[in-house]
């Protein structure tokens, strides 16, 4: 019987859950291409393979199965990971349960996981959640949503989702330790943190419930505390990393290529009710670069509902100012930043506009624009109507402002053309503006951000984690060759010596790759291993847990199906034979190199009889030639 990650493994397509996050596209037969979400690129260097059931990105040097790339994207541990693609591939695993040993990470998971089915069935038929079916009712929320979301209800007791905790194996600490639950103030044990609210679920990334914000029912008073009460920052919640509503909003990003960003979690569930479903809440707190820095892997172009007015504009400046901020990291994906402006009198969130009339929202939701055309639009129109406009100081201050923006821009001609609007308002002349903007923004700096997201070279591709050498070059791609075509093997291994490689990493490969070759030529033909030869040297390698060669020996696969792909055996020979004379020179110059030392040495140490020697071994291999 299968365990199940290989079963897992076996039902689920490489292609099919990467594709939930990312756009692939055709790279040839059995391969896909994308844009990295781990690292920032304009061209795509993120490789799938069909057949190996992996993936690697030649630009970051990351890669591995579905497990490694959901553990990635979505900040999971490999248990957390294991059970999202086990509810994905309908593969059932282990019941969990609660030990004292266990992590203290997934206790806390399992703690809620708990707790969402309590408040949930509270408010599914317990006579203490009728007030909060009440308002539920009240808000149009359908049954279909308040499933979907998990909505629940916290009854309006002392100890009611202590009690069930305790009787699920969970101890005080624990429960006080996942924000559950608090000390009483006066006398031993502790009493519920939620009672008699409306419970929404705050889960992460791959669906997990880790906290709970706990809205406030009405007819309360400000003795029953704020309207909304949130967990606190736990093991398993951190508040400026959380984003209301990601794991339903996935296949709408993939489907839109966008994502909406509100501020509240019932303006998330109110969209998903008028059918716009690739949207996220901020939870009511300011945004984040870690926020930012999550969305930008799913999705390049991430769009803020703002209200036209002043605090909607102070937003935008917000947002625009953490995207410059995130920009100083080479490594953080790109992405567009766009604003959704929500007119005046159509409703002051997409709560009450869905209340209204749920096809304005649609309408408002498909139409933005660039962030820094509304922050320029917005700020320049605001500075003409000014009483300050004349005054030499506020033309100096208005620059200052917006200058950082136009900075941000990749593209000369709309940095020229926000110049000529910037000159136009504050009379400050073009020429001028450029100087300050090469001041502000240095050769050095622009060149090494554009190298990041550039367009990459058009030189020869170079094969990964390969040192810069033409010969370790040629036998990386020889090595290509043997894992895909086997019958090239022998032929490949008697022409590269190990000691002709200078990196450690390929001389452990090609002593790994001659042990798993002849240890098959060893079998008798009936007994011939089925497996690939690719295949035989994953399974030894794992065995010896060389997990960097490995990782290389994926990468190599990935990048030769690229270069291989449509060529004819016939081409592939003339290719490797290419490759072969490379390695077969660069060995005779090397030996020739040696040869011709210690030939200096034998003469002038005066050792004819060595000297002679010497002289026929290089005359040998210069007939060679």
């Amino acid at each position: 019987m299968l365990d199940p990650k290989d079963e897992i493994k076996q039902k689920l397509d490489v292609a099919e859950v990467l594709g939930d996050y990312i756009q692939l596209k055709p790279a040839g037969v059995g391969s896909l291409k994308a844009l990295c979400p781990f690292h920032a690129e304009r061209t795509p260097s993120f490789h799938v393979s069909r057949e190996r059931q992996s993936w690697h990105c030649f630009g970051c040097d990351k890669g591995g199965d579905i497990f490694s790339f959901v553990m990635e994207i979505d900040g999971l541990t490999f248990p957390e990971a294991l059970r999202h693609l086990a509810l994905k591939a309908g593969v059932e695993i282990p019941a969990y349960k609660p030990r004292p040993e266990d992590h203290t990470k997934e206790r806390l998971v399992a703690m809620h996981d708990v707790a969402a089915k309590f408040y949930a069935s509270t408010l599914a038929d317990a006579p203490f959640g009728e007030a909060v079916r009440a308002y539920v009712a009240k808000r149009n929320i359908p049954a279909d949503l308040v499933a979907k979301f998990k909505l629940g209800a916290a009854p309006d007791s002392w100890d009611a989702l202590v009690t069930c905790l305790k009787r699920n194996g969970f101890t005080d600490a624990e429960i006080v330790q996942g924000g559950l639950g608090l000390q009483r103030k006066s006398g031993s044990g502790i009493v519920d943190r939620f009672r008699n609210r409306m419970m929404i679920p705050l889960c992460d990334a791959a669906g997990n419930v880790v906290a709970f914000t706990a809205r406030q029912l009405p007819g309360a008073t400000e003795l029953d505390g704020p309207k909304y009460m949130n967990s606190p920052e736990t093991p398993i919640y951190k508040k400026g990393d959380m984003l209301y509503g990601l794991h339903l909003a996935k296949a709408g990003m993939r489907e839109k290529k966008s994502i909406i960003v509100v501020e509240g979690n019932l303006d998330v569930i109110a969209s998903h009710k008028a059918g716009v479903e690739n949207i996220v809440a901020s939870s009511g707190t300011a945004l984040t670069t870690s926020q930012l820095r999550t969305l930008a892997r799913y999705t390049k172009c991430i769009i803020f509902a703002l209200d036209e007015d002043a605090a909607g504009f102070a937003a935008a400046k917000r947002v625009l100012d953490l995207a410059l901020e995130l920009q100083k990291d080479p490594n953080a994906p790109q992405f567009e930043i766009r604003c959704l402006i929500i007119p005046d009198g159509a409703g002051k969130d997409p709560d009450e506009i869905v209340a209204k009339d749920p096809d304005l929202w649609r309408k408002i939701a498909v139409h933005s624009e660039d962030v820094i055309e509304y922050v320029f639009t917005k700020r320049l129109r605001g500075f003409e109507d000014g009483s300050g406009a004349a005054k030499i100081e506020a033309r100096k201050a208005l620059v200052d402002e917006l200058l950082p923006y136009v900075a941000k821009l990749q593209r000369p001609d709309s940095r020229h053309l926000y110049l000529l609007r910037m000159s136009d308002a504050t009379h400050v002349d073009i020429d001028s503006l450029q100087q300050m903007l090469a001041a502000r923004v240095s050769p050095k700096a622009v060149g090494s951000r554009q190298l990041a997201v550039g367009a990459a070279p058009t030189a020869a591709v170079v094969l990964p984690t390969v040192p810069d050498t033409k010969i370790d070059q040629a036998a990386a791609f020889l090595f290509g060759v043997a894992l895909r075509y086997e019958g090239f093997t022998k032929e490949i291994l008697s022409v590269i010596r190990e000691e002709m490689l200078s990196s450690d990493l390929w001389k452990t490969l090609y002593n790994a790759l001659g042990i798993v070759y002849h240890a098959a030529e060893q079998l008798p033909q009936p007994s011939a291993p089925q497996q690939t030869l690719f295949t035989r040297l994953r399974t030894w390698l794992d065995a010896q847990g060389k997990l960097r060669e490995t990782s290389a020996v994926n990468a190599l696969a990935l990048r030769m199906d690229e270069l291989l792909v449509g060529l004819s055996p016939t081409e592939v020979r003339q290719e490797a034979d290419r490759n072969i004379t490379i390695v077969s020179q660069e060995r005779n110059r090397m030996l020739r190199s040696a040869l011709e030392r210690d030939i200096r040495e034998a003469e002038l140490s005066g050792d004819d009889e060595k000297l002679q020697q010497l002289m026929r071994a290089y005359r040998d291999i210069v007939s060679r030639r």
